[in-house]
């Protein structure tokens, strides 16, 4: 009970670590955003010289100008008006209607002479009024709103004294006149323009001098008004020109004032809407910052869950993601604030590759790939507002390319002397890949300005190099992480322990040679981490060192110690080498998970001999009193090694092992472990023990295959 508590107690204690973890994660990015997004406010008073250039940090709408600029262009258009054709219409009609009458009445005196003449009377002609009353009878009687009031009657007479074809070309050229003036429209304001110049033009037309007056008389009873305002339509053409006009925006990196240049109140009115001459926390914007460090924190989480719930270190892997992706945002702002102080282009000179670097180095290369993605959007958040950041997307092409590019030299566990070269390499890609980038800004190429860059981004490569040598013993040291370099060193003969094991209990320190062997390519097999799996094994029996004597392999005359105890001090003893092996582990500073190898490995399996032993003189022992105090194995790994221990030592026991031998022992102590349970609290799953079995015969069969025997 008291170990499943404590278990529990250690997952809760996990658990709330990620937590708080992911909390932090998210206030780092969310504090450092909101920094950068803050904008730090220039010492420029209105109405004087400016005392520095300023740039926008960001696009903004100017909504004022923008305002101005439509209202602008909707007072530009012109009132639109609307021409009643009907008016057109009854305007030409009455023209039609004037001539139509002058020859009527021109007919009607024929008609009556000719009835005279008939009859052998005296025709008696028709006079001017006779003339001018009969044109205006019949003009009275059509339905006309024709203006035949203001001809004059001598304009009827000189029309009627008009010879019918000439009448006709007459009619043709006046009415083609007020019917192309009536077709453009005649407004209210612009009737006596136009009476008067059509009287002024009316000397160009074919007509007689001595009909001017009458057309004249014509045109100004025919020209009215026939066009009036349409407020619907000229609304209607004022909101299509105001929406045409595109929202007026102040764009990042121009120019907004000059050094030496006047502040006038138009330039001061957009310092101000780009928050530059005031300090001013936009609630928005915080709020928008904080939502999205939430977002990156939670996808990290789970995506790192997703990457390491297999391997049981998922808090310790998110824990230094979250530290070094932190440190990273960290960089970024502090490499901002010294870019704007007049350093051009030293954003190459990030170490952006140190986090590809140093996950490789502790063993976390699935992260990698995160990693370089978390660069990126860190870079884009945080350098978005950077006032002389002007390749911002050069400069986040340029991160994206080299860390993916380290994560392919990078390729597999490295030495720190292979880091070194891998960092060259890696050196010389960042001083090409910055070269492309001048290439294509068109810098010319023969000035300074074209070279620095690039020296800078070799320089963030050594300096990447640097700093995961630095940060790597940091994080092993404050996490207890077993990164392969760490292993290769502990794997080392000269490791103080094994010397001592190798001197107090050699028989231990061989038996651990043949378990690592045997555990190595098991886990291997099974895609395990069989790297550490070969080193704990070299420390997984260490705490025999405390009673060495008491096991058998270090054991060198017939007589064994045990004889003179009894079954339950045994037990002590030989239980005690697991839980003293973790404290003599915890007191040379060794990594957790080794430590964990030496308490699990023998998991809560029965010391059957002497718990049989026992129970000759005692029938009533509890077999739970000769168990190992476990707990059960919790990774694969130390469940490899919890049947490689136990199949070592008891094939070393055999007298003449055969293959058929071997794997009858091998089937027989996994079937053991099975039943009694020790693999139910880790992921080994019965195709990985088929595995397992399989791979330790094969071991075995190389290691105690026949011999010929040779002659004396």
């Amino acid at each position: 009970m008291k170990k499943n508590k404590k278990r529990q107690e250690n997952k809760r204690r996990e658990k709330l670590t990620a937590l708080i973890t992911l909390f932090t994660f998210a206030i780092v990015i969310a504090v450092v955003l909101n920094f950068s997004s803050a904008v730090r406010p220039y010492q420029i008073i209105k109405n004087e010289v400016s005392t520095a250039t300023v740039r926008a940090p960001q696009t903004v709408v100017d909504d004022k100008k923008t305002a101005s600029e439509r209202a602008i262009a909707g007072d530009n258009v012109p009132d639109v008006y609307t021409i009643n054709s009907n008016i057109t219409q009854n305007q030409n009609d009455s023209v039609t209607a004037l001539f139509t009458s002058i020859r009527q009445v021109q007919s009607d005196e024929k008609k009556a002479k000719a009835a005279a003449l008939k009859d052998k009377k005296q025709f008696t002609a028709f006079d001017e009024k006779e003339i001018t009353t009969r044109v205006r009878a019949l003009l009275s009687k059509n339905d006309l709103t024709f203006e035949h009031t203001n001809i004059s009657d001598d304009s009827f007479v000189k029309l009627y004294k008009v010879a019918p074809d000439k009448l006709t070309d007459l009619e043709t050229t006046i009415g083609s006149v007020i019917a192309k003036q009536l077709q453009k429209g005649v407004t209210e304001g612009q009737l006596l323009n136009i009476r008067a110049d059509l009287q002024l033009n009316i000397s160009e037309l074919a007509i007689a001098s001595n009909l001017r007056s009458a057309a004249s008389d014509i045109l100004n009873a025919a020209i009215t008004v026939n066009s009036f305002y349409d407020s619907d339509a000229t609304s209607q053409q004022r909101s299509v020109a105001e929406n045409n006009v595109q929202p007026v925006r102040i764009l990042q990196g121009q120019v907004i004032i000059q050094e030496g240049q006047l502040v006038t109140d138009d330039i001061y009115r957009q310092l101000e809407l780009l928050h530059l001459v005031k300090s001013q926390m936009n609630i928005l914007q915080i709020i928008g910052n904080t939502l999205i460090a939430m977002v990156i924190a939670l996808t990290t989480y789970f995506l790192i869950y997703r990457a390491r719930k297999k391997r049981k270190d998922f808090t310790i892997a998110f824990v230094i993601f979250t530290a070094i992706i932190s440190l990273s945002y960290a960089m970024l702002l502090v490499f901002r604030y010294i870019s704007e102080r007049g350093i051009d282009n030293l954003f190459f000179v990030l170490p952006v590759v140190f986090v590809p670097m140093v996950l490789q180095l502790l063993g976390y290369r699935e992260l990698r790939l995160l990693g370089i993605m978390q660069i990126v959007l860190a870079s884009v958040l945080v350098l978005q507002n950077a006032q002389n950041m002007a390749n911002i997307i050069y400069f986040t092409v340029y991160i994206l390319i080299t860390g993916l590019v380290a994560t392919l030299i990078l390729n597999k566990p490295k030495t720190r002397n292979d880091l070194f070269i891998d960092s060259m390499y890696i050196t010389a890609f960042n001083g090409v890949s910055v070269f492309i980038i001048q290439l294509i800004n068109n810098t010319a190429i023969s000035s300074l300005s074209f070279w620095w860059p690039i020296f800078y981004g070799m320089i963030g490569g050594l300096i990447a190099f640097i700093l995961s040598l630095g940060l790597q013993p940091l994080f092993e040291t404050i996490f207890g992480v077993l990164s392969p370099n760490r292993l290769l060193e502990l794997a080392s003969p000269s490791q103080p322990l094994l010397k001592q094991m190798m001197n107090e209990a050699p028989g231990t320190y061989h038996h651990s040679l043949m378990v690592a062997n045997l555990a190595e390519a098991a886990t291997e097999a099974i895609g395990a981490d069989s790297l550490y799996t070969r080193v704990a094994c070299y420390y997984h029996d260490v705490g025999k060192m405390i009673n060495p004597a008491f096991f058998v392999e270090n054991q060198y005359s017939d007589k064994s110690p045990h004889d003179l105890l009894t079954a339950a001090e045994s037990r002590d003893i030989i239980i005690e080498h697991a839980s003293g092996g973790a404290e003599i582990l915890k007191r040379h500073h060794f990594p957790q998970p080794i430590i964990d190898m030496a308490q699990q490995h023998h998991g809560t399996t029965i010391l059957k001999f002497f718990y049989h032993a026992e129970k000759q003189n005692n029938p009533e022992v509890d077999e739970a009193d000769f168990r190992y105090p476990g707990p059960k194995p919790q990774t694969r790994e130390i469940a490899v090694v919890n049947i490689a221990d136990s199949v070592e030592a008891a094939v070393r026991s055999m007298k003449a092992p055969s293959i058929d031998k071997m794997k009858d022992l091998i089937e027989a102590i996994t079937t053991d472990r099975l039943l009694d349970g020790q693999f139910d609290e880790c992921e080994l799953s019965m195709k990985d023990i088929v595995t397992v079995k399989e791979t330790l015969l094969k071991v075995l069969v190389g290691v105690y295959h026949q011999r010929i025997e040779y002659p004396k």
